[in-house]
């Protein structure tokens, strides 16, 4: 049986390679991995499946150091906007192979162009997805509070762009205190969309702990900053409760995290400036009410004064005139009663005199000058028969005088 050396094998490989692939191919592939050394750059290129985006196909690639040079000099500071883990590239490469080292791709030009069309791309599908879902508006219907003050902030704690942020809000020059609490994740790379994700997760579990979240990043170009054209990381903003402010430091194109966001502005100090003018306006808005209610309750009190003073003139007036008609009505029955008196006593006077006439008709002495006369027993009249007997001694009273008498029957 025939047999051959691993050596002859791959000394075969290598001449069927060199002789089926004798010029460089341009293939589209995903970074997996990139490292640096001396000047050398040496890059795992896989693709996915695009359904279960699982890894189908891997190989080892590397970018010698001439070749390197060459491409940042026709690219300028791009390259290194392309040379990271996650992006999607095309590549200008060689096929080699070597007997003890094994197939390699050596890079030797690079397509911006292929790049930042797949994430072109890649972002249309995101946004159609997601006004599909009825994602893109969700947020924005949030209501933000009049005083925005405690803060959860996803940015990384070395950002410059946060320190700005922090240094902006506490050099304020209206005296306004913000509550920040920090959740520290990347900001750039591979792991923006689960830091992100991670950090939300946390802050919607302390919903009232906060009034707002602020996703802030410094400036960068259009690959940095495609970390957050992430359906993930959008769907996770336009779920959350709460209102999200994004300031990830952009010239002209918005993210999709911008685009879902309830406000988004340019830069980390413009979120600072932004939330401070939203305090400043707020704060004016109570000035101008307190404006307002204090002239609305000067004019109630002046107009209640007014009303007040007429009603006091009104009630003098009337009391002066029910006074005055008080009088007339007191001297009318004044004279009515002293009319009246006059008449009851002249009535009175009459019937006294009857009564005297009366009375004096009825006198005793009047009574026995017209012939009368009574008897008394004592002390007592005798009004009748039974009040003598036989032989009582009684007095007889005449106009004249007195006879006295015994009854003898």
């Amino acid at each position: 049986m025939e047999s051959y050396t691993l050596y002859q094998l791959n000394e075969y490989i290598r001449r069927v390679i060199a002789l089926n692939f004798r010029e460089p191919l341009w293939i589209e592939a995903e970074i997996a991995q990139i490292k640096e050394s001396k000047g050398n750059h040496y890059v795992d290129l896989i693709q996915k499946d695009e359904v279960t985006d699982k890894v189908i196909a891997q190989v080892q690639a590397a970018i010698w150091y001439r070749n390197y040079q060459f491409i940042r000099k026709k690219l300028g500071d791009v390259v290194h906007d392309l040379l990271q883990d996650g992006t999607e590239v095309r590549v200008k490469c060689r096929v080699d192979f070597n007997e003890r080292y094994g197939l390699k791709l050596l890079i030797e030009d690079i397509d911006p162009r292929f790049t930042y069309g797949q994430l072109e791309l890649n972002r249309q599908k995101i946004i159609q997805k997601l006004q599909d879902q009825g994602l893109m508006e969700l947020n924005k219907g949030i209501i933000l509070k009049p005083v925005l003050q405690r803060l959860a902030v996803i940015s990384s704690s070395t950002a410059a762009g946060y320190q700005d942020f922090v240094n902006q809000l506490k050099r304020n020059s209206y005296g306004y205190t913000y509550h920040i609490d920090l959740y520290d994740g990347a900001v750039q790379g591979a792991n923006v969309e689960a830091d992100t994700c991670q950090a939300i997760n946390q802050i919607n579990a302390k919903e009232s702990k906060y009034d707002a979240v602020i996703i802030i990043r410094g400036g960068g170009s259009k690959l940095d900053l495609s970390g957050y054209d992430n359906y993930n990381i959008a769907k996770a903003i336009a779920t959350s409760p709460l209102p999200f402010i994004i300031g990830i430091g952009h010239d002209i194109d918005n993210t999709v995290t911008d685009m879902v966001s309830n406000t988004s502005v340019k830069t980390p100090t413009a979120v600072a400036d932004y939330l401070i003018e939203h305090h400043l306006r707020y704060e004016s808005h109570v000035d101008h009410l307190c404006k307002v209610i204090h002239q609305l309750s000067t004019n109630v009190i002046n107009e209640e004064k007014l009303r007040l003073h007429s009603k006091k003139e009104r009630i003098q007036s009337l009391a002066l005139q029910y006074l005055t008609k008080a009088g007339y009505q007191l001297e009318s029955i004044d004279r009515q009663l002293q009319n009246s008196a006059q008449q009851l006593l002249l009535k009175a006077e009459n019937q006294l005199s009857k009564y005297a006439l009366r009375i004096e008709s009825q006198d005793p002495e009047v009574v026995l000058s017209r012939g009368y006369a009574y008897l008394s027993k004592g002390n007592k009249s005798i009004r009748s028969v039974s009040d003598v007997s036989i032989n009582d001694e009684v007095t007889i009273h005449l106009k004249d005088g007195t006879v006295n008498s015994k009854i003898i029957q």
